[in-house]
Formats: structure tokens, C-alpha cells, sequence
């Protein structure tokens, strides 16, 4: 019956319920002491999660096709309190649940209530009464799970808050949370990684759960659950959006415009809780009433914990620093984020290392608790965390009008489809965008109609502000002391990056206005390109090189059109071409290529001219032998142990998802086994190969590689190719004084000879050899030899990601080509943090190397070029490596 109660024990709910985990762990530890449950009367029409999927919760690390049947059922059984939106489906067909949990007469008038959250989100709408809508609009507040695959309990904790939510009759928080407050509740936000981990422990577990933390249940192998089906970590990609998960909640973030959201995490074993507020440092646009909120929800949850004797710390190791983070993200919108973080059984038993039991249930509980206490003191303070949302959309705007910069120009610069592609990832943030209905006159130049602009006063200026600036400064202090730590060789406390300009990874130039543009704009939104019919020709068609070039060649190739690529620069018709530009012929070709062009240049948006004439005014003819067939590569992805887990997906999602090359993936102990006959280029992700890659199968390497092969290697994989050992690469890495690594140890400090001089301590006690000073995810200039095929497409000079300690001596000019060197310390720091010794050591060392082998070549890239997807500049140099080099 509807109105059936039910009492639950809070033993079965919040106890060691499976009988193969009660009999691993002690009585004592199985008598759960920790009940939240207990004595709350439940409606026995909202089903538990053991009629659903048939276990109870803690019982089974609970799959993720078996949270989603949960999620339906909670939402058919309590069709009148909830909203159940599938937001997107994984690469893997997984479906991206939310569940909106509310009133009955919320959820009835859900379309007006969030029409009115999109009118509190921007307060320049017409007809607003601000203070009606904060009487009436609730507060929204977000639960966001299990980012991380492998971070399991949240995910359990979710589908108990749902049930909790839904079922529980007495309890007076339940109640006051829905008198003023829409829960949305999104229980996994990467089911791939967790159906991984899931399929993991399962398939390791022993008769029993085993507490040993180096049992197989625990031990994840290559790539482990914590990444999506590409590998990402998905808390990374918030603002790039490069994965279907990130695009669907962002956007679902963008259709609710939650006030809190909570992003749930796991942490390693032998630690407590972590909530807010986050260490240092913050985000210079963060508000001083955000931090405010931060610590009145850090001090109910101190409360709710402290009643309940559950550990916890604040204010340590998790910043809100980079904006592409669960929590950053929203609180660069107006929003309060929070993360919270509990250590993990990575199982349903974990034994720490004094002695004591964690078990999964422990997190779910936790969780749980943490949860409810923040949806319960949003409700409680519903109308002051309106009105601060309100004021910080509002003030952005202020800011914005009140700026030195009041508007970002995107130059396109011969690439409209970069411009293009960095607006529309923008506007996917949020973002307002504009384009200019005319042309003007900027800073002595002419910018066309319809070059885009980004206006600073916007409801989202912040996030504006985040993303477009060259730079976004940690606080002095912070910096300081982090260098203090240095001298002392004690780690720094940077959690992630320190720099993320999207202008400069897109190589983007961008002018900021004091004042805005002189001639009329209007809103820009990416609509489909209009397929037009490509130029006739009578010779051929040409393509200056470019990303969208790249991508229109890798269709060409894919469906058989014919295409060459230019060597060296050529006039034609008046206009010089440059190096790389793409040649397509008339003659050899079918007679649908223009058909053919037009359909796929109609997605990538690239140039294309046609040609009547091939006689050329200067450099190469289209005749030439310098005009090198082109051929879709069959390219081999080295995967699996030992490769870095995120270089490898990286790669393989630039190279298929963006460029539409699929490559073939083939597990490292593979590779003896494969011919390379059958491959034209073979990646090396970044890894370490010392002891995989050896023997006949490093000679067979060699031989492909003479033979016409095209090797890439990338960080650490580069560091493995140049060793004395391998030697497919003729330089060095070196240590922090410049001197070269060699194979082995490296030698005995000299004994300082004595003097009477006072002893120089600091000087003294330094290591006599260390590896280069770590660049903790900065931004370097680069110059670049514009005259080597690997630069096509781009100028002299590309800003690009470091992040790590890998320092390589330049190679000779006997053995091959320094394509990007690290620009002189005048201008190497692009963006973020590069310590004095980094700026004395990099300048003129090499990002990119190229050295001929026989007919074949091998390509090296000191740090990663597909750093998380969104550094679209490097990203064309691995696609130049990848898709030109055969032809060279």
C-alpha cells in the first residue's frame, strides 16, 4: 500500500550485510556503530536496492547497468517527485543519468521553475523581478558522483541519498530539504571507468573479500577504472569538453544553473574525509561571499561529522585553483563548489596499515552523510545562497564594464577554422560570443565582418576571464613559499597545473580592448557550415595547411580521393602557398571529387582554392617531385603497460576523434609478434619501454624504421629512445646543470677541498646530480623552423604545455633537425610557473626532433603535444608527424 511503513534495522542498512564480508572482518567491526537510519520509517512502494538488482547497498560494488536499472525504478515508482534526464550516452553506449528529486508540485512545474533559474542567472533579461523569483525559485543543489571510475563509494552513496530521499516519511531534514531545495542526483559520472573497475573486482575477487591491498580485487590492471573509455580523466575536462560525459553535464549544468554542486570523490586508503574549505590556492576570480559559503558548509559538515566521530580534514592538498575541475568550473559561474574526498576500500574490504578494517560501506556511509548535510543546509539557507548567485552573475557583468579589457578579438590569421572551433567550445561553456556585421580598423589593421568577439561583461565574465587570459596568477605568498620548499627539496603543494590560456594552446592571436569595437556585433552561435559548392577547377584544388586541412585530407584519403602535399612554398595566381600546403589534381582523381570535397569541407570548414593554371610565378611546381603523395597511414598506437595510461588515450582520441585517423592499438607485449610491414607509423605514448621494447624486437624497430618507417615518441618515450642502450635518437636528456644523462649511475660528488671559508650550507648540502627543476604544467614560447615539413600550418613561433622534468640537449645538425626549440629566457614564459632554473636551462633546448633514418624517420616530442585534448597547436604538429611523414 502507498502508505505501508516500513523500519528498518540500521544494522541491514549500514552494516557488513554480505555474509562472506562479515566472516572476513572482526564481530566488532562488523556491528556497525555508526547508524543514520535508524528509527525512520520508509514507504514500502519506493523499492530498495535489493529488490532492484538483488543485492542491498555496501553488499556489491554496484555496476553501473545495474545503478541505471536502480535509477528507473526509483523514478517509475515516484513518478510525481522526480525527473529522470538521460543527458548523454558514453563512447562505451552508456547511458548519463540525472535524477531531479523534488515535490510533487516542483515537478510539475519544472519547465517554469527553470525558466526562472535561467532568469536569476542573468540578470540583464527584461521584465525580472528579482525579488519575487527569490521568494519563489528553490535552491538547486547538485550531487555529482564517482568522476573517477574506480572512486566506488560515491556512487553507492548516491543510490542511497536517492532512496533516502524518496522513501524516508519522518525524518524532519528529508522534509526541509524539499520545502526549499531540487536535489539533482547524478549517480556515476563515468560509467565506462567504473564498469572497468567493476569487471576488475569481480573477476579478481577470492571466496571471500580479501583486505590485502595488493590482493587482485584491489590491484587494477593497465588501464585501471579511474578514466573513461579514452583514458581521460574526466575531472580535467570541464571547460574543454573534449569527452561525451563533460559536453552532457556541462550542459545539463548550463539547463538547471545549480547554486551548490558537489563533486564526490575517493582518495587513498590510509586517509580520512576532505571537505571544504579547499586549500591554497584559490582561483583569483572566486568571490570573497563564495569562500564565505565555503566555510559555513565546512562547518556544518565539521558538525555532522564531529557528532558522528568520523575523521576529516579541510584545507589540505585540494585546491579550486585550474577551472576544468568539478568544483571550479561552477564556482566560475556564481555556483558554491565543493569536492569531497573519502578514502578508498577500492573493494568491499580494505586492511590499513595499522591494522584497522575500511570498507566500502564506510565510504557509502560517509558520503551519505556529507551529502544530506549540505543538501540540508542549502535548503536552510536557501534565500541567502540565491541572492549571492544573483549578485555574483550581476557583478560579473559590472566587472566586465569596468575592465581594461572589455572585449576578446579571435583573429583567425589564415585559419578561421581554429577561431571557429575555440568559439564554439566556448559557447558550449556558457559563453557569449559575438561577430562583427562589419569590417574595422584595430591597432593599425583590418579585421573582416564576422571576425569573432568575445565580450567580457557577461553573466559568465569570470569564467570569460579564466579561459581568454594569457594568465592567471597564483597569490605571491603561495608562490613564495613554494619556492621555499624547493630549497629544501620538499615537493610543492601544486595540485595540477598552473596555466591554461586556451588563445595561447590554440595559438590564437587575441587582442583585448579597452574599449569595444567601433562597428556593430551580433550573437554568434556554431551553426552547421553551409556546404557551397567547391571552386571549379581545370588543375587542381589547393588547401593552405592547417587543423581544418588536416582533417579534410584524413576524409579525402579515407574515401579515396588522391591528395599530395607541397614541400616547399609556391606563387600561383598571385598568391604564395606555403610549405604543406594540400594538393588536390583534377586528373587522377574520379569525377565526384569536387562533390566529394564540398560534403566534407562543409563539416571541417577549410579553404579551398581551384586552380585553371598549374604554371607557377616562383618556388616549386605543382609537377614537382617536392609534391609528395599523400596515403592514409596505417598507424600503430603502442597500448597497454608500460605506456602512460592518459599519453596513450590522448593520442588515440586525437588521432580518431578530432583528425578521424583510427589507429590500430596493440598492446606492448604484442609487438614482437606484429609485422611492421603492414604499418607506415608506429606512436610510443609516453612510457617507460626499458625492458619491453628490446632484443629482436628493437632491431626489427630499426630495420622498419630504415626501410621507410615513421616512429613517434613522445616524453618519456623520447627519453627511452635516446639511451646508449636503444639508440634511435642521436642526443641526450640532461641533468639540472646541463650535463648530459648517461646509461648507468651517475658519478660520485668530488669531495670539496678544504678552505677557510665560512661553509655555504644551502650550497653544500645540494645533490651533486639532479634531474631538471620540475615545470609544474606551464605554458613555454617556442621558436619554430618554419622551413621543416613538421611546421605546416603553423608560424614562428607556438606556445606549448610543459609539465614535468625531461630536459633534452639540441640534436646536430649530422643527425637531424631541431624543429621547435624553447624560446630565450626573454620570452620563454608563455603562462603559470617556471622556476629561475628552468628559465636559465630551457631556452633553445628541443620540444620537437626530427631525425632522418634511412628512408624512414623518427619524431620526437619532448613533452606531450595532446596534453588533454585542447592544445590544438601541438595537436597539429603530432597529426604532421602522423599523416606527412610517410610522404616525406
Amino acid at each position: 500500500m502507498r502508505h505501508a511503513r516500513l523500519r528498518l534495522d540500521h544494522r541491514l542498512v549500514f552494516g557488513l550485510m554480505a555474509l562472506a564480508l562479515v566472516a572476513a572482518v572482526p564481530a566488532a567491526v562488523a556491528q556497525d556503530r555508526r547508524a543514520t537510519l535508524a528509527d525512520f520509517r520508509y514507504d514500502s512502494t519506493i523499492p530498495t536496492l535489493k529488490q532492484v538488482v538483488g543485492h542491498d547497498h555496501g553488499e556489491e560494488v554496484t555496476s553501473p547497468e545495474e545503478i541505471a536499472v536502480y535509477l528507473r525504478a526509483l523514478a517509475a515508482a515516484a513518478p510525481s517527485r522526480t525527473r529522470l534526464v538521460e543527458y548523454g550516452r558514453t563512447y562505451e553506449g552508456r547511458p548519463l543519468l540525472l535524477l531531479a528529486i523534488a515535490t510533487p508540485a516542483r515537478i510539475a512545474a519544472l519547465d517554469t521553475i527553470k525558466q526562472d533559474l535561467r532568469r536569476l542567472a542573468d540578470p540583464r533579461l527584461p521584465g525580472i523581478d528579482t525579488e519575487a523569483l527569490i521568494a519563489r525559485t528553490p535552491v538547486v543543489v547538485a550531487l555529482l558522483h564517482s568522476v573517477h571510475g574506480n572512486e566506488i563509494s560515491p556512487a553507492g552513496a548516491a543510490l542511497l541519498e536517492a532512496w533516502h530521499l524518496l522513501a524516508a516519511e519522518n525524518d524532519p531534514r528529508t522534509t526541509a530539504i524539499l520545502k526549499d531545495a531540487i536535489v539533482l542526483i547524478d549517480p556515476v559520472q563515468n560509467p565506462d571507468g567504473r564498469g572497468r573497475f567493476v569487471q576488475s573486482t569481480r573477476t579478481g575477487r577470492a571466496s571471500r573479500p580479501d583486505a590485502f591491498a595488493l590482493s587482485a580485487e584491489h590491484d587494477e590492471p593497465w588501464p585501471g577504472g579511474r578514466a573513461n573509455h579514452y583514458l581521460f580523466d574526466l575531472n580535467r575536462d570541464w571547460f574543454a569538453q573534449t569527452q561525451p560525459e563533460s559536453r552532457g553535464r556541462v550542459a545539463a549544468m548550463l539547463e538547471w544553473m545549480p547554486h551548490v554542486v558537489v563533486d564526490l570523490h575517493e582518495m587513498g586508503g590510509e586517509s580520512t574525509f576532505y571537505f571544504p574549505p579547499s586549500a591554497e590556492p584559490g582561483n583569483r576570480h572566486t568571490t570573497p561571499s563564495q569562500y564565505a559559503a565555503l566555510e559555513m558548509f565546512g562547518r556544518s559538515l565539521a558538525n555532522a561529522f564531529d557528532t558522528r566521530g568520523f575523521p576529516y580534514f579541510t584545507r589540505e592538498v585540494f585546491d579550486a585553483f585550474y577551472p576544468g575541475y568539478g568544483v571550479s568550473w561552477p564556482i566560475a559561474q556564481g555556483a558554491i563548489g565543493m569536492t569531497f574526498e573519502k578514502s578508498s576500500a577500492r573493494g568491499l574490504a580494505y586492511r590499513r596499515d595499522d591494522g584497522t578494517l575500511l570498507t566500502y560501506m564506510d565510504g557509502i556511509v560517509e558520503h551519505f552523510t556529507a551529502a544530506m548535510t549540505t543538501a540540508h543546509t542549502a535548503a536552510t539557507h536557501r534565500e541567502r545562497l540565491l541572492r549571492e548567485f544573483v549578485a555574483f552573475r550581476r557583478s560579473a557583468i559590472d566587472e566586465g564594464q569596468r575592465s581594461t579589457v572589455r572585449q576578446y578579438v579571435l583573429l583567425a590569421n589564415g585559419d578561421p577554422g581554429r577561431a571557429r572551433h575555440l568559439a564554439t567550445l566556448l559557447h558550449r561553456n556558457g559563453i557569449e560570443v559575438q561577430q562583427t556585421t562589419a569590417a574595422a580598423t584595430l591597432q593599425g589593421r583590418t579585421i573582416p565582418a564576422g571576425t569573432l568577439v568575445v565580450p567580457h561583461a557577461q553573466p559568465s565574465g569570470r569564467l570569460v576571464r579564466n579561459l581568454l587570459d594569457e594568465r592567471t596568477e597564483m597569490p605571491e605568498d603561495f608562490v613564495k613559499a613554494q619556492a621555499a620548499r624547493r630549497l629544501r627539496r620538499l615537493p610543492d603543494q601544486i595540485y595540477d597545473v598552473t596555466a591554461w590560456s586556451l588563445p595561447l594552446l590554440y595559438d590564437i592571436e587575441t587582442l583585448r580592448l579597452a574599449q569595444p569595437i567601433d562597428v556593430g556585433t551580433t550573437p554568434w552561435t556554431p551553426a552547421a557550415l553551409t556546404p557551397a559548392p567547391v571552386p571549379s577547377a581545370r588543375v587542381a584544388w589547393l588547401l593552405p595547411w592547417s587543423a581544418s586541412t588536416a582533417s579534410t585530407v584524413a576524409a579525402a584519403l579515407d574515401q579515396g580521393v588522391k591528395v599530395s602535399v607541397a614541400g616547399q612554398p609556391l606563387t600561383i595566381g598571385g598568391r604564395t602557398w606555403p610549405l604543406g600546403t594540400a594538393v588536390v589534381r583534377v586528373a587522377g582523381n574520379s569525377a565526384d571529387t569536387a562533390t566529394r570535397l564540398a560534403t566534407i569541407v562543409a563539416t571541417t570548414g577549410a579553404e579551398i582554392v581551384g586552380l585553371d593554371s598549374g604554371f607557377t610565378e616562383t618556388g616549386i611546381s605543382l609537377g614537382s617531385g617536392q609534391v609528395r603523395a599523400l596515403k592514409a597511414p596505417r598507424v600503430l598506437l603502442a597500448w597497454d603497460a608500460p605506456t602512460q595510461s592518459l599519453s596513450a588515450g590522448w593520442a588515440r582520441y586525437v588521432l580518431e576523434r578530432r583528425f578521424g585517423i583510427v589507429p590500430s592499438a596493440v598492446r606492448v607485449g604484442t609487438l614482437p609478434r606484429v609485422d611492421l610491414t603492414d604499418v607506415d607509423v608506429v606512436v610510443l605514448p609516453s612510457g617507460a619501454y626499458a625492458g619491453a621494447i628490446g632484443g629482436d624486437t628493437l632491431r626489427k624497430l630499426k630495420d622498419w624504421i630504415s626501410a621507410g618507417g615513421t616512429l613517434v615518441v613522445i616524453g618519456e618515450a623520447t627519453r627511452w629512445a635516446l639511451g646508449d642502450a636503444v639508440g634511435l635518437l642521436g642526443t641526450s636528456a640532461e641533468w639540472k646543470d646541463g650535463t648530459p644523462i648517461k646509461d648507468g649511475p651517475p658519478p660520485a660528488p668530488a669531495r670539496p677541498a678544504a678552505t677557510s671559508q665560512p661553509l655555504d650550507l644551502a650550497r653544500a648540502i645540494e645533490p651533486a646530480r639532479e634531474l631538471p627543476t620540475l615545470v609544474p604544467g606551464a605554458i613555454a614560447n617556442t621558436v619554430v623552423d618554419t622551413e621543416h615539413w613538421l611546421a605546416s600550418g603553423l608560424d614562428d613561433s607556438v606556445p606549448v604545455s610543459v609539465q614535468g622534468q625531461r630536459v633534452f640537449s639540441p640534436i646536430t645538425l649530422d643527425k637531424g633537425r631541431n624543429v621547435l626549440v624553447f624560446a630565450p629566457k626573454d620570452r620563454l614564459v608563455a603562462s603559470g610557473i617556471f622556476w629561475e632554473e628552468s628559465q636559465r636551462q630551457l631556452p633553445g633546448k628541443p620540444y620537437l626532433m626530427h631525425q632522418p633514418t634511412g628512408r624512414g624517420h623518427v619524431i620526437a616530442f619532448a613533452d606531450d603535444p595532446n596534453n588533454r585534448a585542447f592544445a590544438e597547436a601541438t595537436q597539429l604538429l603530432f597529426l604532421n608527424a602522423v599523416l606527412l611523414g610517410p610522404a616525406m
